[in-house]
């Protein structure tokens, strides 16, 4: 299985607080996390803003960054993905889930999970996500 996640449930997980299962999903030899090096710039200019830093310790950033790099797989933007999504900086997800092709993008943002799919491509909210893993062992 082929997985896009957004990078608020990235942060969500650097947080600690709502997806701690989110390590377990990381680790199942049946899913690939797929990131690009927008995604990574995205994340990291949101974790730079100060309301993060009472939040994430530097070496939990360290840390995620070391664990990104070492499970994703990073793939380049080949596809201009075309949609009238309501916040077009979303857009390079939906042109890199395109370019994979991914099985699911996985978002806590109302701006994707309100289209609900993308050229046929599922747009999930993490529970849904876990829903099908569970039926899945």
């Amino acid at each position: 299985m082929k997985v896009l996640f957004d990078t608020n449930l990235w942060i969500s997980f650097m947080i600690g607080k709502r997806l701690s299962s989110l390590a377990d999903v990381l680790c199942r030899n049946d899913i690939q996390i797929y990131v690009c090096e927008q995604l990574i710039d995205e994340i990291k200019g949101v974790i730079a803003r100060k309301k993060f830093d009472k939040l994430i310790s530097n070496e939990t950033r360290y840390y995620f960054f070391e664990m990104i790099y070492d499970i994703c797989l990073f793939t380049e933007i080949t596809v201009d993905a075309k949609s009238d999504i309501r916040d077009p900086k979303d857009l390079y997800l939906l042109s890199m889930a395109e370019s994979v092709p991914v099985d699911y993008i996985v978002s806590g943002d109302r701006d994707l999970t309100d289209l609900k799919q993308h050229e046929g491509i599922p747009i999930l909210k993490y529970s849904e996500l876990l829903d099908i893993l569970s039926h899945k062992r």
